[in-house]
């Protein structure tokens, strides 16, 4: 060996050495920090959230072993899973993975949280045509509320109004909020209301009559407009024929209305027999007035040439002219006494006749002659007479007779004193009761009271059945048919 292999060869034990304790070191430092470990990592987020109601998708985790030192060396776990979910309850709820390889267990918790992020919604029923009349209070036209998790909520509503919108508020128990706001549309789209309050679209008018074109507009925003409606046409009560009549009006938003009237004027139906009396005559009655209605009923019997009979008070004072005024158109006018209080005329026959005596004296006043016709308060038939005084109401018939008076009671009853308030059914009383006298062979004596209006508005129409079913009209005079009911005091 030459001296020069010699000396590499000792120089190589050295580095030799060098590097044994290298690795050996690096060995140790390997075996001290070196660890083994198992990841679990969760797929998605930790903690996790569902809303309330909805499907839970449990997303699962992944776990592999490794060892610190060489990360990239990974061994895939397998996982197991454990515990539920309930969403139909709000909370916070624990789900565990766990993974194990040899002697090492690893676990990982999430946290699952169900909770109600969804706010209330709130529905508003609503007509897409619809509209609030200008001027008009806006009218509420429905709404509704409910919650994925509280329900209906529809009576939690806060519902604010402003000048041209309506803003409803509302919150869930979980306090999501949900806020919806309604425009008021304000606008005019209908044209003015055209009635005829005396009359009727399609009417019958007789030959020298009077007929009165009455009319009424009302706009839902103007109000009365019936001083701006035109009228086309006119109506000649001295020709027959059928007359139209066209009524139109614009409100102040240009909405336009019109109406046609037919008018048919036709004869006047006779009032045959007017002179005579049989079981076609009606007697039209009315007691207690005059009053505010009676010059109204007036004008009524002069449309139709019928003539009646008043059986008169001075309940009303004011109204006393209208004596005078039926009297100079051929009605009678006698006695229902002054006062029509039973607690005083029936009192005594003396209290009887003085007012009896009091209200005569107001009809000569108006008249210019006294009466000896008249009707009692209640009838002769009444029985709240017998309250006061027994026996009074055949004392009073008899002393009547006596004194050369002749009262009337009646046989065909309106039922305008208590049974009705309905001007139809007055009516159909009426004509019921007048057939059932006339079947029955005698005249009819109607009892009305022209201080009920719907009374009053009944005439007219029993008017026009009786003529057009051959009846004739006359007013009572003291040789007339007198009804007497059974005095029962």
């Amino acid at each position: 060996m030459t001296d020069t292999k010699k000396k590499r060869k000792v120089r190589l034990v050295p580095l030799l050495l060098i590097c044994a304790a290298i690795v050996t070191g690096l060995a140790g430092v390997f075996f001290i920090f070196n660890r083994h470990e198992i990841v679990i990592e969760p797929n998605g987020e930790n903690p996790s959230y569902v809303e309330y109601g909805e499907n839970y998708q449990e997303e699962g985790a992944v776990a592999y072993y490794h060892e610190t030192l060489i990360p990239f060396l990974k061994k895939e776990l397998e996982v197991k899973t454990d515990g539920t979910v309930d969403v139909k309850k709000l909370g916070e709820y624990p789900v565990t993975y766990s993974a194990a390889f040899h002697d090492l267990n690893e676990t990982l918790e999430r946290k699952v949280i169900v909770r109600d992020s969804v706010a209330p919604e709130i529905k508003l029923t609503a007509d897409p045509d619809g509209y609030t009349t200008i001027g008009h209070k806006y009218e509420e036209e429905g709404f509704s509320a409910s919650d994925n998790y509280d329900g209906d909520l529809t009576d939690k509503v806060v519902r604010t109004q402003y000048k041209d919108s309506v803003v409803y508020v509302v919150k869930d128990s979980s306090g999501n909020a949900a806020r919806v706001t309604r425009t008021i549309v304000y606008d005019d789209r209908r044209g003015p209301d055209i009635s005829f309050p005396q009359g009727a679209q399609e009417e019958t008018a007789y030959i020298g009559s009077q007929w009165i074109n009455d009319y009424y507009a009302e706009d839902d925003v103007d109000g009365d407009v019936t001083a701006n409606v035109q009228v086309e046409g006119s109506v000649d009560t001295g020709t027959a024929g059928d007359y139209e009549l066209v009524y139109s009006v614009t409100d102040e938003h240009g909405n336009h209305s019109e109406i046609t009237r037919i008018v048919h004027v036709v004869p006047r139906p006779s009032n045959n027999g007017a002179a005579g009396e049989d079981s076609k005559t009606i007697y039209l009655t009315f007691d207690d007035g005059p009053y505010a209605y009676t010059e109204e009923l007036l004008d009524i019997l002069a449309r139709y040439d019928v003539k009646a009979t008043f059986f008169t008070t001075s309940a009303y004072p004011q109204y006393a002219y209208c004596m005078a005024l039926a009297a100079q158109q051929g009605h009678t006018v006698a006695v229902h006494t002054t006062t029509h209080n039973y607690a005083y005329i029936y009192a005594s026959e003396s209290n009887y006749w003085e007012d009896f005596n009091n209200q005569n004296a107001v009809i000569a006043a108006q008249t210019g002659s006294y009466t000896n016709m008249f009707r009692f308060p209640g009838g002769s038939s009444n029985t709240v007479s017998a309250n006061y005084n027994t026996g009074i109401m055949s004392r009073l018939a008899a002393e009547a007779n006596a004194r050369g008076y002749v009262y009337f009671d009646w046989n065909v009853s309106s039922g305008d004193a208590g049974g009705t308030t309905d001007t139809n059914e007055v009516y159909q009383n009426v004509i019921g009761g007048i057939e059932a006298c006339s079947n029955a062979g005698v005249p009819s004596v109607v009892l009305q009271h022209d201080v009920k209006a719907y009374s009053v508005n009944a005439v007219e129409d029993i008017i026009k059945w009786g003529l057009a079913n051959g009846y004739h009209f006359s007013a009572l005079s003291p040789g007339s048919y007198a009804p007497h009911q059974r005095i029962a005091n």
